[in-house]
């Protein structure tokens, strides 16, 4: 790395080298939604790592489960090995939950389609920071 490269964080910060982050939210759990995260044109492909959630806003009765799914264009969306986030009831806000999405072809997202965080929408109230963890593939 020349001095004036950025990072995010290292291996001895708890994430591999290469590894991006966005974080999205919060996003009300209450409402069933699809939430669209686009891969930009130019970027190339990414692979999906880890989606990590930290509640800003206790959920009501009944937990909330978040499925990532992959989506290109006009298809359907595919779920995510691995990609499923269920988000306990009446947890304190700052507790995380995270699932680890297995390195296979459904992990990769090609650029120009789409990360779809898909909420079921069954708790009665609450809120959530998310986090994808992606590394550019090769």
């Amino acid at each position: 790395m020349s001095s004036g490269d950025k990072r995010i964080a290292t291996f001895e910060d708890g994430m591999p080298f290469g590894t991006e982050v966005i974080s999205i939210g919060p996003l009300l759990q209450a409402d069933a939604l699809d939430f669209n995260i686009y891969v930009p044109v130019g970027m190339g492909a990414i692979r999906v790592k880890k989606v990590r959630s930290v509640k800003t806003v206790t959920l009501g009765a009944g937990a909330s489960t978040v499925t990532i799914e992959k989506q290109h264009a006009s298809e359907a969306a595919v779920a995510m090995t691995g990609g499923t986030l269920v988000l306990a009831t009446a947890e304190d806000p700052g507790t995380e939950d995270y699932c680890d999405i297995v390195n296979d072809a459904k992990a990769r997202v090609p650029e120009g389609d789409k990360v779809v965080l898909a909420i079921d929408g069954t708790t009665a109230s609450g809120e959530a920071v998310f986090f994808i963890e992606y590394e550019r593939c090769q």
